[in-house]
């Protein structure tokens, strides 16, 4: 009867159908206006209805209730009632009831007269607070119309923060005023791998792109409409090698520098003289000014430190700090940047290698090497979005069958959507006493082997609408879950997304 997916907590069937034709008519107070306009454009778009707020004979009733937050519950009858405690929640409860219309109704317009709804009551709240989507734009950029659609397809599934990773050694991609250099030079790259970066091919072929400030408010703002929290992430010290090609005086005097065309780590780090952490404060920021109260994620990860065992002047600094190994000088970053934001009101989150050093009380870990550096973080006292590359990284095959492009991975290293879907956010081992440090989980769409919209929803889904069930915290087995999955991808079609097929049932 009903394909909901992310599926509700709860939901009773009632005897009997509604129909709802347009238009749509809503009794519902003023501070949730933008949840229905937004709901009248989604309709408007696709099956051409329109919405319209009295409360006069509504069709439907929304009411403030003691629910949690972006929880909801609704029933429908005669007339139907939502009630919701917040705005996100009644966003949920109304595209939760959109999946009671045809697949068809999530593409282009379709000619469709009435709908019949069976009657039901749903009640349905989220497990964990962070249901993410990382997207790497600095290996192959991604305009901001794209990034946008991938809002549009992240909120489709109750998702709500989408990681933008804005730079890395093969190219910068955000317009900082006070230093140019970093778009005019470092934004442009020359070549990229042709194939796997492993044989040294070249497609010899350029590859450029970056945000306007302008670009990135109307991202946010496209994004709060639709209750997707922007996480913003500037990587430094390490994946650098875009900032030195830029502005060379950054770095430990290893070049020329240029913005590299492998993948990979390179070794060309920020020096750590005062210059290049007030650089690092300065354009991280900036960049987080634009996300006000946003989590910003200052990465930390990969950061080979052989440059800076080199460096005398790197180790004169370990010497002033009684540092015994290069590795613990990245810690002096952590720190700067940690305060810098923390002063501004933001969050930080960082990847799992700044554990190696001391961290700043209150930093978030973003744990991708194994499950086990979640339960490291947490038992440090800290709190954990888990990305484990095992469950999570879909830059990795989605199967072991020829015919897979090119992804991260070679057989047998592969993620298919029942793997995602066996995810469980808490780890093993860690004690149930410290499960609140664990705020939930995002998938990773690195990008040095997706250069196109339509490979980026092949790598995406569906295995990311696995996820958003597990991250809802509402998932079953894998068999429970296919019949839905099935139908939920007819959804897709209808929205135009490549999704990768499913594979026959054995």
């Amino acid at each position: 009867m009903t394909s909901f997916l992310p599926q509700p907590r709860q939901l009773r069937p009632l005897e009997g159908f509604a129909k709802w034709s347009s238009p749509i008519r809503i009794s519902a107070p003023a501070e949730f206006s933008d949840v229905i306009e937004v709901f009248e454009e989604q309709l408007r778009d696709t099956i051409g209805w329109s919405v319209v707020r009295t409360s006069e004979e509504p069709d439907v009733v929304v009411r403030s209730a003691d629910v949690p937050d972006e929880g909801y519950c609704f029933t429908i009858g005669d007339v139907t009632t939502i009630e919701v405690s917040s705005a996100a929640g009644l966003f949920y409860a109304l595209g939760t009831l959109r999946q009671l219309f045809p697949s068809e109704a999530f593409g282009a317009t379709s000619n469709i007269r009435e709908l019949t709804l069976p009657r039901m009551e749903v009640i349905d709240s989220p497990s964990y607070s962070w249901r993410g989507v990382h997207l790497d734009v600095a290996r192959h950029f991604f305009t901001r119309e794209e990034v946008c659609r991938l809002i549009d397809l992240l909120a489709m599934h109750r998702l709500n923060h989408l990681h933008l990773h804005l730079n890395d050694d093969q190219g910068w991609r955000v317009e900082i005023p006070t230093w140019p250099l970093l778009t005019e030079i470092g934004s442009k790259r020359r070549s990229s791998p042709l194939g796997h970066n492993q044989d040294g091919v070249d497609d010899n072929v350029a590859h450029e792109g970056f945000f306007t400030r302008e670009d990135l408010v109307a991202i946010r703002e496209y994004a709060s409409e639709r209750f997707v929290r922007i996480v913003p992430e500037i990587d430094l010290p390490g994946h650098a090698q875009a900032v030195l090609a830029a502005y060379p005086e950054l770095g430990n005097g290893t070049g020329p520098y240029e913005v590299w065309t492998r993948w990979g780590i390179s070794e060309q780090v920020l020096n750590v003289s005062p210059q290049a952490l007030a650089f690092a404060e300065e354009v991280v920021t900036y960049v987080a000014d634009i996300f006000p109260g946003s989590p910003v994620h200052i990465g930390g990860d990969e950061c080979p430190s052989a440059e800076w065992a080199a460096s005398e002047a790197a180790r004169e600094l370990m010497r002033e700090n009684g540092f015994s190994e290069p590795l613990e000088l990245q810690g002096l970053f952590t720190k700067k940047l940690a305060h810098s934001l923390q002063s501004r009101g933001h969050e930080v989150i960082a990847w799992d290698e700044v554990l190696d050093a001391e961290v700043p009380p209150g930093t978030i870990i973003a744990a991708w090497r194994s499950s086990k550096k979640g339960t490291e973080a947490a038992l440090r006292g800290l709190d954990v979005v888990m990305a484990p590359m095992q469950l999570l990284y879909l830059d990795w095959l989605s199967s072991d069958a020829p015919g897979e492009p090119v992804a991260q991975t070679y057989p047998p290293y592969v993620t298919t959507w029942e793997k995602v879907y066996s995810f469980n956010p808490i780890p093993r081992d860690l004690p149930s006493h410290l499960a609140h440090h664990i705020r939930g989980a995002q998938v990773q769409l690195w990008s040095e082997y997706i250069s196109s919209v339509e490979h980026l929803d092949y790598m995406a889904f569906p295995r990311t609408s696995a996820f958003s069930e597990v991250i809802w915290g509402t998932g079953t087995t894998k068999e429970v879950f296919r019949p839905r999955l099935v139908d939920h991808l007819e959804r897709l079609r209808a929205r135009g997304v490549n999704f990768r097929p499913l594979d026959p049932e054995l």
